[in-house]
């Protein structure tokens, strides 16, 4: 049986301030470093040989933290960075819905395919996925992979594989299993598990 597992960075201040981060390199906050020591508390015994994460550093020290727990060592693979959001990028999601409807004259209709259309700037949810999903499958068959990422990258790692989109809480570890030719996605943590995606929903914090 094919698996691979996934893991969303555990929770930083733009994150309890409910900022977009984008490519914006925040780093985790202690609450962060907690949820990814529990996170690794329920990989431990999961057999994964091999850490792939995003380099911005919230991804990175999440992936630090659990492979010191299981013994390895991240690898660093930028297709797996948070999509950049343009001109959105440090703004709440509040003052997003402001602006989408003060710049809505300005936006790119092909930035997105959910209809929360974003800057010109901002990249693509299309090219996000591609990339994503290309780093998945490129690793995927070269060990028991755990890729450590973003939660727009979640999605798209759903939207592939699940042909649906879930959102990620902060440091929620989720398996990924082939099964009749059908994946599915089992979390591995009870109490901090992805949701399927809700039209202007917020991705909640994570496990506290």
């Amino acid at each position: 049986m094919a698996s691979f597992y996934v893991l969303r960075h555990g929770q930083t201040d733009w994150n309890a301030q409910a900022r977009l981060q984008g490519s914006t390199d925040i780093p985790l906050n202690d609450t962060g470093r907690e949820q990814a020591r529990i996170a690794a508390g329920f990989m431990a015994d999961e057999g994964i040989t091999r850490i792939i994460a995003s380099p911005l550093s919230r991804a990175l020290e999440t992936a630090q933290i659990v492979g010191a727990r299981i013994g390895i060592a991240p690898e660093l693979d930028p297709r797996l960075t948070e999509r950049n959001f343009g001109l959105f990028e440090g703004m709440t999601i509040d003052e997003v819905r402001r602006h989408r409807e003060e710049m809505r004259d300005f936006m790119n209709p092909l930035a997105d395919i959910d209809g929360k259309h974003y800057p010109d700037n901002a990249e693509t949810l299309p090219a996000v996925i591609e990339r994503v999903f290309a780093c998945v499958n490129a690793w995927r068959e070269t060990g028991r992979c755990l890729f450590v990422c973003h939660g727009i990258p979640f999605r798209a790692i759903t939207r592939r594989f699940l042909n649906d989109m879930y959102s990620s809480p902060n440091a929620a570890p989720v398996r990924f299993d082939e099964v009749g030719g059908k994946w599915r996605m089992t979390a591995l943590d009870p109490d901090n598990a992805p949701m399927q995606q809700i039209y202007n929903a917020q991705t909640t914090m994570g496990r506290i």
